[in-house]
Parts: C-alpha cells; structure tokens; sequence
C-alpha cells in the first residue's frame, strides 16, 4: 500500500492492537480505538494503564491493525510513543477519537462517563509495512 491507501484503511479499520514491553521484557499488547492522524496514531486512555507505564519507561511501540474478513488488509507499525496528560489539545483530541465509533448525539455523554482518562498517546511510526491483501 502506498500513504493515500495506509491512510483509507486506517480511516476505516477500527481496533488497533497496541504492543510495549513489560519490565520483565516480556511483550504486552492490548486493543485501543485510535485515530491516525497525519502520520501519527492518537489513543485516549488512562495514564495508569499499564502499557502506558510500560511506554512511559520506554517509548518504543508498535502498532497493528488488521481485517478480520477478505481481503486481510493489515499495517504493522513500529515507533515511539508520547504521552500527554492534561494538555491544551487533549479535549479536541478525544472528541476526534471517539466521533470515529459513536454517533455525534453520544460523544460528550461518553467522554463524560470517562473523565478519568485524561491522558492521549501520540504514537509516530518510524516503519509501516503494509498490505492490501493478506496470505
């Protein structure tokens, strides 16, 4: 896939998988909503989560989104991640975040009913890899 296409697919793909190492060294993944933005993955979540303390200890990460129907469609990312809890932008951001999975009507009454997660995770890949169809 070249940009325009990684760009379609994740506009329209919906969980990314999330993967840090943990203390031990051992890897830790988990699902998040997302937003890819002008080459960046944004996630809201909660700064306690662990992936974000084990990215808070290292900033590599990687990224994958897949289809889970034909035509396997995936990219795998690899970056760095950084976090922002609190900042100026951070509202926006999530607003943006969560109009991807819910109807206008619901967005504030959902971001209400999260007031705890107050941090976003700006994830830029150094490296894509990218297919159209999958094996």
């Amino acid at each position: 896939m070249d940009d325009r296409e990684v760009q379609l697919f994740l506009d329209r793909a919906l969980t990314a998988i999330i993967g840090t190492s943990s203390p031990s060294g051992a890897p830790h993944g988990v699902p998040v909503w997302y937003r890819y933005d002008q080459g960046r993955f944004l996630v809201w979540t909660d700064p306690s989560r662990r992936w974000v303390r084990n990215l808070q200890r290292s900033p590599d990460v990687s990224v994958v989104v897949a289809e889970h129907a034909a035509p396997f469609a995936a990219v795998v990312a690899r970056g760095k991640a950084e976090i922002e809890t609190d900042g100026p932008e951070l509202q926006d951001q999530v607003r943006q975040i969560v109009r991807r999975y819910l109807p206008e009507h619901e967005v504030e009454d959902y971001i209400a009913q999260w007031s705890r997660l107050r941090t976003i995770v700006r994830i830029t890949p150094q490296r894509i890899t990218a297919w159209a169809r999958g094996f």
